[in-house]
């Protein structure tokens, strides 16, 4: 189901309602209502001024409260402002080209897909030049400039809060995570890069990792550089490490909780062997942790020298901090292998503590003073893990610009993460 069809009548009879007021809009019959909805007559300079700005605000609006920056010509004209029997406004139509002449709508067809090449760029704009403006068609995307313009200022802001540079890199998926649907972040981020505003940016060609670059503290986005694919590198790292230790922690609450309720059951077995999965998956929460906390702090550490605008000590002071605190490519890879394998022995836990002989436990007191003591901890709510804050920046080496910035590309480009 096509550009929100998906949330219903009710939805967007609700956002109308809650712009128009009741009054006019609940009465079909009314005089106003058959006013607004009439088509325009003759020339443009004979259209009633105040009826073109009623829904041209409106359509806006509406949009607005729905939280769309883009939406398909035929809910607007159809389906946004249909009342009982199927009636819809007839000047709605010459309202949208009004608004596409003015700048406030633009057709996504019409936007440059930051993702093509360049060579598909170039052929684009050579044909919109050879082609005539058409009207628009039913099946066309309306881009509301002014709505993807204030969710665009809105995110600035949002990673103005958590970000001290001029500029950030954030991943695809958190771009996306900023609007309704995937459908409308790719038409803002096709308006965005066609106006300086953002850029997009893709490491790899197999298994491509894509992002966008913001301006935090300018109004055009600089060009893409080595380190902002780096960057890109790092952040991405962090959001799969938190994925897998936000799993993990659910699963060691559930394995500690269904422990304690064994226990009270009288089923002592079966509450030792979630002891033990608890366990097993805290030790592999704990390697996580260690592993999410150093990227954290390598991406502060190059975020703090860039800040200062030292890119060549910014790249220097990653390599460094990467050695110092014995990050590299095999030990990320070693420790997400144990998250992954920890997901397949879960599966062999039951079967294996199955066999184990209750007698081969520890004395019955031991045992349930073990479980005193985890009922006592799980009465307190399970604290959320805490992140140290990264070290005081670091001094740059003395490699050369090219040397260090190649290592750290060739070292970021071969981490591989397993989903769980």
């Amino acid at each position: 189901m096509s550009s929100g069809e998906g949330d219903g009548l009710e939805r967007w009879e609700a956002a109308v309602r809650a712009e128009v007021g009741a009054g006019w809009w609940d009465d079909p019959d009314g005089a106003d209502l058959r006013a607004r909805f009439k088509a325009f007559t003759g020339q443009r300079c004979d259209w009633p001024e105040p009826k073109l700005l009623f829904w041209k605000d409106l359509i806006l609006r509406v949009a607005r409260r729905l939280r769309l920056c883009s939406a398909p010509a035929h809910l607007v004209t159809s389906i946004w402002f249909a009342r009982p029997g199927g009636v819809t406004p007839l000047c709605l139509p010459q309202v949208l080209e009004e608004m596409r002449a003015d700048g406030e709508i633009l057709l996504k067809s019409e936007l440059i897909d930051p993702a093509a090449g360049s060579l598909y760029q170039i052929l684009w704009r050579v044909s919109q030049m050879a082609i005539s403006k058409r009207p628009i068609a039913q099946e066309d995307i309306l881009v509301f400039r002014s709505l993807v313009e204030e969710r665009f200022e809105d995110i600035v802001r949002q990673l103005s809060g958590s970000h001290w540079t001029s500029t950030c890199v954030v991943t695809i998926s958190k771009f996306n995570s900023f609007f309704v649907r995937r459908e409308e972040a790719h038409a803002a981020l096709c308006y965005l890069s066609q106006r300086g505003k953002a850029r997009y940016l893709v490491v790899r060609k197999e298994d491509p990792l894509e992002g966008v670059k913001f301006p935090l503290v300018s109004a055009q986005a600089p060009a893409v550089s080595k380190l902002d694919c780096d960057a890109l590198h790092l952040v991405w790292a962090e959001e799969r490490l938190q994925q897998q230790l936000d799993v993990l922690d659910r699963r060691w609450e559930i394995s500690r909780r269904r422990a304690l309720m064994y226990f009270k059951a009288g089923n002592k077995k079966a509450a030792s062997r979630y002891v033990r999965q608890s366990k097993l998956v805290s030790e592999s929460r704990n390697k996580c942790t260690t592993l999410l906390e150093r990227v954290e702090e390598v991406i502060s550490l190059v975020s703090a020298a860039e800040s200062t605008k030292q890119v060549h000590e910014a790249i220097q002071i990653g390599i460094k901090a990467m050695k110092e605190h014995d990050v590299s490519i095999e030990d990320i890879n070693t420790h997400l292998k144990e998250v992954d394998d920890l997901v397949a022995a879960q599966r062999e836990i039951d079967a294996a503590l199955e066999l184990v002989p209750l007698h081969s436990l520890a004395g019955e007191e031991d045992i349930e003073e073990q479980f005193r003591n985890l009922e006592a901890e799980l009465l307190d709510k399970i604290p959320d893990v805490h992140v140290e804050e990264p070290e005081p920046v670091l001094h740059a080496t003395e490699d050369s610009p090219d040397e260090t910035a190649e290592s750290l590309s060739d070292n970021l480009s071969k981490i591989k993460l397993g989903a769980i």
